[in-house]
């Protein structure tokens, strides 16, 4: 019940005439400061090229250029210093509606990037994700995930041969709850379809290795997955190697199968259709769901069953998050763009006004509220009964630039 009441005050209701992108959420007001440890807000946001203009990346021997030299001021982009600062500024804006305890990011360039998302989100707002969680790449335009808490991270790995961004493992102490974490970008489905769904495949295969690692460490680990799938909700149950269904019903008969057997689930299913959309894309001017939250079946089990400590047991927590400000008139997200003013010159022409930058990025967040769930202590045995024997032991509004940065997916993105 509390899960449900506060996700309800998280995300408003359907907004009328949208397209299949997620209805307007309200800002998420920050939590008394002698609030019970009951909820943990856990988010992911690809927030689309956070780089620095600086050339700070190995050179190409041939062109004499590094893969982010597009991101400086010498470049296409004119991407300066205060351009940076500007992204960093409207990203930490959205990310203080969220108030997100835990935050997963695609498309940082590295980790200084990412600590000046995190200064600037605290004093610009005063809210903090101090414990960060991060590692280098060898994706070929430079972009890394990073985990962003406001728990300490009491353990981190990174695998780096399971893709070309790697696959980023934190475990996150929230108040002396355990939430294992993975934070994901997988290859796009740009360039030769085949080879990058054999990528696909072996990111899948590898992240459910990962996940039953960490079940065997603990059956009832709080794990979720937190990423940039580039695939679709419903495609992604198809993708061999992960096994996810596309059902909680059908997650939950898997609850008790174990490291081996275990059926994980993506949140995003419990979003009505017309509202999962986080991306769209412009070419085919259609809503996309690449974005997931994925988690442990033993997760889905209702409150009074015995499990992890971090459930994901309300259908209605989880959703797409786009205050306004984040979307065009038409739904699609507000990507950071330039922006141009006209005005009216001599003889009525236009002539070029002020520019400036507008947006956020083009995906949207997505958001979901897990419950803490203690676990009930054994019941005292009646002293009359008959003692029973011990257990065996068991085993453990200006439109933008389109013309200029609209399309800049498809020249990069591979």
């Amino acid at each position: 019940m509390f899960a449900a009441a506060l996700a309800a005050a998280v995300f408003a209701a359907e907004a009328a005439g949208r397209p299949a992108g997620p209805a307007d959420a309200e800002p998420v007001p920050s939590p008394a400061p002698d609030s019970a440890m009951h909820a943990l807000r856990v988010a992911n946001w690809n927030v689309e090229n956070l780089f620095d203009a600086v050339e700070n990346q190995e050179k190409d021997p041939e062109t004499q250029k590094a893969p982010d030299w597009e991101f400086t001021p010498q470049s296409w982009r004119h991407w300066t210093e205060s351009r940076y600062r500007t992204k960093l500024e409207r990203l930490a804006w959205a990310i203080d509606k969220m108030k997100p305890d835990v935050l997963a990011v695609e498309e940082v360039e590295n980790r200084a990037t990412v600590d000046a998302l995190v200064e600037t989100l605290r004093e610009k707002h005063g809210w903090t994700l101090p414990h960060v969680a991060h590692e280098e790449s060898n994706d070929h335009r430079g972009i890394d995930v990073a985990i962003l808490s406001r728990y300490p991270i009491v353990s981190q790995r990174y695998l780096p041969k399971t893709g070309p961004r790697g696959l980023l493992r934190a475990d996150v102490d929230a108040d002396g709850a355990r939430l294992v974490v993975f934070a994901l970008h997988w290859k796009s489905q740009l360039g030769d379809k085949s080879v990058n769904a054999a990528v696909r495949r072996n990111e899948a295969e590898s992240l459910r290795k990962a996940f039953a690692d960490a079940l065997a460490e603990n059956p009832d680990a709080a794990i979720v997955a937190l990423g940039d799938y580039n695939e679709m909700v419903n495609g992604l149950a198809q993708v061999s190697g992960l096994e996810t269904v596309e059902t909680r019903a059908e997650a939950l008969e898997s609850a008790n199968a174990g490291p081996e057997g275990f059926r994980p689930y993506n949140l995003v299913n419990d979003i009505p259709e017309e509202r999962r959309g986080t991306f769209f894309w412009n070419q085919s001017h259609a809503w996309n769901t690449l974005d997931g939250i994925i988690v442990a079946p033993r997760m889905l089990l209702p409150a009074e069953e015995s499990g992890p400590v971090w459930r994901a047991s309300d259908p209605a927590a989880t959703a797409g998050f786009a205050v306004p400000e984040m979307r065009w008139h038409d739904g699609r997200p507000n990507a950071y763009r330039r922006s141009r003013k006209y005005a009216s010159g001599s003889g009525g022409d236009e002539v070029e006004g002020e520019t400036s930058y507008t947006g956020y990025s083009d995906h949207f967040p997505l958001v979901t509220v897990l419950a803490r769930v203690e676990q009930a202590a054994p019941a005292a045995a009646d002293e009359t009964a008959e003692e029973a024997p011990a257990p065996e032991s068991a085993e453990e509004s200006t439109a933008p630039e389109a013309a200029a940065e609209d399309g800049e997916e498809a020249a990069q993105a591979a």
